[in-house]
């Protein structure tokens, strides 16, 4: 046997002795991702709605398993490629000393990623994505409390410090690791170790690009399943945190800067020309009322109002006035975040997946402002906040869209039991009672149905205090159900509302109001919501004069026909007006609408990025009154002729947003 002295100076062995170890750390890395992906899947099991075989569970882990190559072996090409450079000049104390740095960074960011992901899977039912970046424009202080309130993380921090100390250790056992096995490959031959070092690169360039394949580990290649759930759940964590910085980057940037994402290089918005936004109101249906209420409403979707839920009765309010006048429940929000649809319906610019509220204050009022539009009809225009106008820079961004006057908690005498977002709904409504003035156009943004949940529903004559409460039919639901506390306060926000229309209706019996969900809560009544549960809001119109049946109540709309339909209700005959929704009075019944990210036709709905990945849902009304699901999952993709339309569509709205309307 050589002795020892050999292997040691021995630059051939020195390198394949290090590139051992390079790999032992990328097995670690590729088992660390594999181990929570499969703990996802047992932990999150209530989240996967379609039938599933062990071939298809296999499949998804096969291809996850190319991901996770993927993002260990980028990063540890570092350490290897300074091995194979440094190695031969004998500075192998460098390469030893970036691998031990790689190793240590790689672990800490990966563990920090995997275990944060859990939280915001059981938040927003996904990994990481562009929304997470959103919060960089929000109350960061106010998030930050909320997730300690709400999730109380200290398992996670614990469980945190547990796999760093067992990374770490491991990276100091693979460091001192004498690896004696190896000499017995030693040899002088120059064609072995030019043939070992040649495998070595190979399966390198292999592990780096996740497959023996033609193509690498794609995102647009994950969807391997039928279920959407698991299919997000191919793309480990730090693969997914890079996607969402890429896709967040390429949404600020490009536009801004003049290129419109939505278009190629050699396309024009001809299809759909700026000047065709232009509109004209029919004969108005209503005498222009004294008061005029937009009522958005925080996390306040659909589910809550349909039939197979009303033994629950956490929505009667809106119930009742959606009996009196029109109700529309086939509704697309502009956006899955509050600031994003409230920017929407103010600015009449769909959201097109950059932050509305810090371009808006830097161009021109839009020229589709409910609030400018309502103005040149004689009203006054008021918006309401339960927080602070520093919340998404929301106060500058109203005013920049011509509101004349803005209130929040601060006019309200500062904060209510919500504690860190503001004062409660209750104390919301009361401002504005107060604060009316004669014939104004109000939007009113609430917050009560938002963590940290921490109202006292007692004094409220709630009454359920635990899921035992439920109606014996609701509890009949497989999987666990949402918490009666969480879900006392949507039934308290709709209190407060109901008292708050009864008020102003006595007081102004011509008032006007638009009620509407800002986005769909994310927290849903049990675990296997459809996707219409998980996109769609509630729409109603009331005040004296309207009825149902002025627009059929199937009809499908979007929070961009608010503003258009208001003003034909309203406004004189003739009246020009621009929008790119449309007037729900006049609307075609299988018009497409859509929302960022989201499509209806008819029955047909699509969800996600349209260039990757989408899920599709069949809307069935039968699902919107049986408890149990009537239809099997099915998937459809999208037709082009829907495609093209949705990125046109888009298209406008970043011109609109970014260069402005001519």
């Amino acid at each position: 046997m050589l002795a020892s002295s050999v292997f040691k100076s021995s630059r051939w062995f020195l390198f394949v002795n290090e590139s051992w170890r390079i790999a032992t750390l990328w097995f670690a890395g590729v088992l660390l991702f594999m181990s929570f992906r499969v703990f996802f899947l047992v932990y999150f099991h209530n989240r996967i709605t379609a039938s599933l075989d062990v071939d298809t569970v296999l499949n998804a882990l096969k291809t996850g398993f190319a991901f996770d190559s993927a993002a260990s072996g980028v990063c540890f090409s570092i350490p290897f490629l300074l091995n194979c450079i440094l190695q031969p000049l004998r500075l192998g104390h460098w390469v030893r000393a970036v691998r031990i740095l790689t190793a240590k960074l790689f672990f800490a960011v990966a563990i920090l990623l995997c275990i944060t992901s859990i939280t915001y899977i059981t938040e927003y039912g996904s990994q990481f994505n562009y929304f997470m970046f959103e919060g960089l424009h929000d109350d960061q202080q106010a998030i930050a409390l909320t997730a300690i309130e709400q999730y109380q993380p200290w398992g996670s921090l614990l469980s945190l410090l547990v796999l760093l100390v067992v990374a770490f250790k491991l990276c100091h056992i693979i460091d001192k690791q004498s690896n004696g096995f190896l000499e017995r490959i030693f040899t002088r031959c120059k064609w072995k170790r030019t043939l070992l070092i040649s495998i070595i690169v190979v399966l390198f360039i292999c592990a780096i690009r996740g497959s023996f394949e033609s193509r690498p580990a794609s995102r647009k290649w994950s969807a391997v399943t039928p279920d959407p759930f698991i299919n997000n759940l191919v793309i480990n964590p730090l693969r997914s945190f890079f996607y969402a910085i890429k896709d967040y980057n390429d949404l600020q940037s490009h536009g801004v800067g003049g290129e419109n994402p939505y278009l190629s290089h050699n396309s024009a918005l001809d299809a759909l020309p700026l000047n065709a936004l232009s509109q004209h109101t029919t004969a108005s249906l209503l005498a222009a009322p004294s008061q005029v209420f937009v009522i958005v409403m925080e996390s306040y979707d659909s589910w809550p109002l349909q039939q197979k839920y009303a033994s629950l009765n956490l929505t009667n309010q809106l119930k009742n006035l959606a009996s009196k006048g029109i109700y529309l429940d086939n509704v697309l929000p502009a956006a899955s975040s509050t600031m994003n649809s409230l920017s929407s319906i103010v600015s009449g610019i769909p959201y097109a997946g950059v932050n509305m509220s810090l371009i808006g204050p830097q161009k021109p009022s839009s020229k589709l402002s409910l609030f400018n539009q309502f103005e040149q009809l004689g009203y006054t225009s008021q918006f309401f906040y339960g927080g602070l106008l520093s919340w998404q820079n929301v106060g500058e961004y109203v005013l920049s869209q011509g509101a004349d006057k803005v209130y929040s908690a601060t006019d309200a005498g500062g904060k209510g039991s919500a504690g860190v977002w503001g004062i409660d709904d209750g104390q919301l409504f009361d401002l504005v009672a107060e604060k009316i003035t004669q014939k104004s156009v109000n939007v009113i943004l609430s917050g009560s149905y938002h963590g940290p949940f921490n109202l006292d529903l007692e004094k409220y004559n709630y009454p359920y205090k635990s899921a035992a409460d439920y109606p014996a039919e609701i509890n009949t639901l497989a999987g666990e159900l949402l918490d009666p506390y969480i879900l006392g306060h949507l039934w308290y926000a709709d209190k407060v509302l109901g008292e708050f229309v009864a008020k102003m209706e006595q007081r102004y019996p011509d008032a006007l109001f638009v009620i509407t969900g800002d986005h769909y809560s994310r927290r849903n009544f049990h675990q296997r919501p459809n996707l219409y549960e998980l996109t769609h809001v509630p729409m109603v119109i009331y005040g004296k004069g309207i009825s149902a049946d002025l627009v059929p109540a199937q009809q499908v709309a979007s929070h961009m026909d608010i503003a258009p339909t208001l003003l034909d209700l309203i406004a004189p005959a003739n009246t020009q007006f621009y929008s790119m929704g449309q007037s729900l009075f006049n609307a075609a019944p299988e018009r497409r609408i859509f929302g960022f990210q989201t499509i209806r036709h008819n029955e047909q709905l699509w969800r996600g990025d349209l260039s990757a990945l989408y899920e599709y849902y069949t809307v069935n009304e039968r699902d919107k009154t049986q408890l149990l699901p009537t239809t099997p999952p099915q998937f459809v993709e999208i037709d082009a002729q829907t495609e093209q339309a949705y990125t046109q569509y888009m298209a406008t709205a970043w011109q609109l947003l970014t260069q402005g309307m001519d």
